[in-house]
């Protein structure tokens, strides 16, 4: 009979049992057995695998001594001869989350041992580890482990049998997950070809070049006819008031602002100029319209092929605006056109 793949499991002090907050400063013990929701994740895993050690570990404890916990875990790792390494689920779960992140992103780099944990898209130790392990999504709360415990379970299987794993967005894991090494004493164009020969034929192989993994947003539909919808215009492109009254910056935006469209059937030159450093705005600032497209919305309207256009226009300056922060602009702009009863948005850029 073949020998048991040898898995070593994570979890907090939590789901060990031993308490909440009064207990997360806990250091580390070892049972040698599946404990709290490795119990659920050794049945999962099947009777070819087994879960030889349940390193337990309090929130406070790994979250404020990180590195000296890891070697810990390095020890204990070694020890078992581990050949998979599971932490959690830690959902969103904070300190826990930043130790299963840590842990995981620990094993994979320097262990070299297949590993994997699951979190959910908010928890910051998913933005601090996604792109340098496999941290599986999941919902905010321990009330999904029903369905978190398989998904890690499968997932994990996948990695020890080396099984090709496709993109974040395919696989259902946050970020671009561990990082590829790369063998440069090999020219790109051999591996280029390497890489497709292994596609062509099912073979294991991972892209040198990981695209983010963006979250899907759902489609919106249109509720009204466009002929009775109200619409607004929203812009990247910094465009401001003649003096830019707020100061916004042209890059690395903190913050948006609205302006009134003034009266008439367009924007004139000279009233605005431009606070955006990523393009030649020159043809904007000859022609504002060109950016924020008021002229020809309001000729729309005009023709009765919208129902109405917003009396301000929302900007801020994309480039350079990390990912967080536009994220945070969509949510404010999105809640103010909802107050000002608008249906649909003319989004423009550079």
């Amino acid at each position: 009979m073949a020998d048991k793949i040898r898995v070593v499991h994570y979890i907090n002090q939590f789901f060990a049992g031993m308490g909440g907050e009064e207990t997360a400063s806990v250091g580390i013990s070892v049972e040698e057995k599946p404990v709290g929701p490795g119990l659920g994740l050794q049945k999962e895993l099947g009777s070819d695998y087994q879960i030889v050690a349940t390193i337990i570990c309090g929130d406070n404890t790994i979250a404020e001594n990180t590195d000296e916990i890891l070697a810990e875990f390095d020890k204990i790792i070694r020890k078992y001869d581990a050949q998979l390494f599971v932490a959690g689920p830690g959902f969103n779960a904070g300190r826990y989350g930043i130790g299963c992140g840590a842990a995981t992103a620990y094993v994979t780099e320097q262990m070299k041992i297949p590993a994997v944990t699951a979190l959910y898209s908010e928890n910051p130790g998913t933005d601090l580890y996604k792109d340098r392990c496999y941290i599986l999504q999941t919902i905010n709360n321990a009330a999904g482990m029903r369905k978190a415990l398989p998904f890690l379970a499968s997932f994990a299987k996948r990695l020890v049998a080396g099984e090709p794993i496709g993109s974040g967005k395919k696989e259902l894991y946050h970020g671009s997950g561990p990082a590829i090494e790369i063998n440069y004493s090999i020219p790109a164009s051999k591996r280029g070809v390497d890489m497709l020969l292994a596609k062509y034929y099912g073979k294991p192989f991972r892209t040198e070049v990981m695209m983010p993994n963006h979250e899907e947003i759902p489609l919106p539909v249109l509720s009204k006819p466009l002929s009775e919808a109200r619409i607004a215009i929203v812009t990247d492109g910094g465009l401001v008031p003649k003096g830019n009254p707020d100061h916004m910056v042209p890059t690395n935006s903190k913050t948006f602002n609205h302006y009134p469209i003034s009266e008439g059937d367009r924007l004139i030159p000279g009233d605005y100029e431009v606070s955006h450093q990523g393009y030649n705005n020159a043809f904007v600032n000859a022609d504002p319209n060109r950016l924020v497209p008021v002229d020809a919305a309001l000729d729309l309207k005009k023709k009765g092929k919208i129902g109405d256009l917003l009396s301000f226009y929302y900007t801020t300056a994309g480039v350079m605006t990390p990912m967080e922060m536009g994220k945070k602009f969509g949510e404010g702009i999105a809640q103010d056109l909802h107050d000002h009863n608008v249906d649909a948005v003319i989004l423009t850029s550079t």
